[in-house]
């Protein structure tokens, strides 16, 4: 059976961990997505009309920087991301980023379980754990 640090390799790993920092230190987009994602989220009132971009990147990262919530991989065309999982103002919400450490969205899924196995996501672990890997 395969342990799940061991579902990346080393380097992957450090990968992850380098994307994990960075992105707990400011969150960054795509150039001009991040209004694009804003204006959705408040379009489908995950958030309310008032919010700023501002108000949208700390959710994001409280997410992120809470170790007590999940995290998950999901390859998609070559290309790994990752999600976490987590509740924020008692909405469980999923914020997924690229090895990169750009934000591809965070949004409030209706089912989250049906949404991360729909999709084929990977249950690395919680994130206390998942960054034990890289000591």
């Amino acid at each position: 059976m395969i342990r799940k640090h061991e579902i990346l390799t080393t380097e992957e790993r450090a990968k992850l961990f380098d994307a994990l920092h960075c992105i707990r230190k400011t969150v960054q987009w795509k150039q001009g997505k991040d209004i694009v994602h804003l204006k959705k989220r408040q379009k489908m009132n995950h958030l309310p009309l008032s919010a700023s971009l501002l108000d949208y990147n700390k959710i994001i990262s409280a997410l992120i920087g809470n170790e007590r919530n999940i995290i998950y991989l999901y390859e998609f065309r070559g290309m790994y991301y990752y999600a976490v999982r987590g509740f924020i103002h008692e909405k469980e919400w999923l914020a997924i980023f690229g090895a990169n450490a750009v934000m591809e969205t965070a949004f409030p899924p209706e089912n989250i379980d049906y949404y991360l196995e729909r999709r084929g996501f990977i249950l690395l672990g919680r994130m206390k754990e998942v960054l034990k890997w890289t000591e």
